[in-house]
């Protein structure tokens, strides 16, 4: 199957390409909804997976960013590894746990609907979009449509209630861990399909350096902030559930800024439109870029997987 099927243009193919993964090695999935709409709402709000031996103390878990094009990115990559390695065998005391979501609009993470003539684009405002309305509705306590999300509780994050959250901590981890590494997938300004790898923790940290190592990073230079990077809502919330193990957690960024991105979409504009739509430079739909996410994605798994053995 060539990896560009692993990947879709919308939520309800990606989870369907998804289960049909997990219908192949029959594993079952675990559903998590969350109190938006009906009693019952469609889809689930998150996918549960988690593989590997029962009793496993370290734990790798994968999952995708606010956004929708983080939640795509994501989707694809756990579709090709169920297909490609779900019947190999993990490394001795280790389970691995896919969270399957869509990230729309629970999280604030979709793009509003355009209303009035578009904009004139330019290369900023066309890349940093999405980014940017995800931050503002994080902000304002709004989804995509501009409703309000649930009223926080002690324990939430926007978008996923402290009960689901709860919840889900004991799917991925029913019982003793002591090692849990979190890696979300995200889309970013690096260069086409390339994985950037991110700390989730303080420059000069213990995790920060377990990170480098296991992804040989470089190490920053004076110049560069000092900040860490921030883990996206449905990471921040499981984090806070597992006080007791060693936490690491970093973002892996794939790049989808280049000009073939812009150049793909200014040709499939409708014409009269103004600016190129955007869903395409953020997640780009050639097959190269998916082709080229999927082999770097490979390595970011096995060297979380192989770090977490031998640290």
């Amino acid at each position: 199957m060539p990896a560009e099927d692993y990947f879709s243009k919308t939520y309800q193919g990606a989870r369907a390409k998804f289960l049909a993964a997990c219908q192949e090695l029959r594993v079952q999935t675990t559903e998590f909804r969350g109190p938006y709409g009906p009693a019952a709402p469609e889809p689930p709000l998150i996918d549960c997976l988690r593989l590997g031996d029962p009793a496993a103390t370290n734990l790798l878990v994968i999952y995708g960013g606010d956004r929708r094009s983080d939640a795509l990115c994501c989707a694809g990559i756990e579709t090709g590894w169920l297909k490609e390695f779900g019947k190999a065998k993990l490394p001795a005391n280790t389970a691995i746990a896919l969270l399957h979501h869509g990230a729309v609009p629970k999280t604030g993470g979709e793009i509003p609907g355009r209303g009035g003539p578009p904009p004139q684009w330019e290369d900023d405002i066309l890349a940093k979009v999405e980014e940017r309305y995800a931050e503002y509705a994080r902000l304002q306590g709004i989804d995509s449509t501009g409703a309000p999300l649930p009223e926080s509780t002690d324990g939430d994050v926007p978008g996923y209630p402290a009960r689901l959250l709860d919840m889900l901590a004991h799917a991925i981890a029913p019982g003793a861990t002591s090692r849990i590494i979190f890696v979300e997938i995200r889309v970013g300004l690096g260069r086409w399909g390339e994985a950037e790898l991110f700390p989730c923790h303080p420059r000069t940290s213990p995790e920060t350096k377990r990170i480098r190592q296991w992804f040989s990073l470089p190490e920053p230079s004076e110049d560069a902030p000092p900040g860490e990077q921030e883990p996206g809502c449905l990471g921040a919330g499981l984090m806070r559930r597992f006080a007791g193990a060693e936490i690491t957690a970093a973002t892996a960024s794939f790049g989808t800024y280049s000009m073939m991105s812009v150049l793909e979409s200014l040709a499939t504009r409708p014409n009269g439109q103004a600016m190129p739509e955007t869903g395409q430079v953020v997640f780009p739909q050639s097959a190269e870029w998916r082709d080229e996410v999927w082999r770097n994605a490979i390595v970011v798994i096995q060297r979380a997987l192989t770090g977490m053995q031998h640290s």
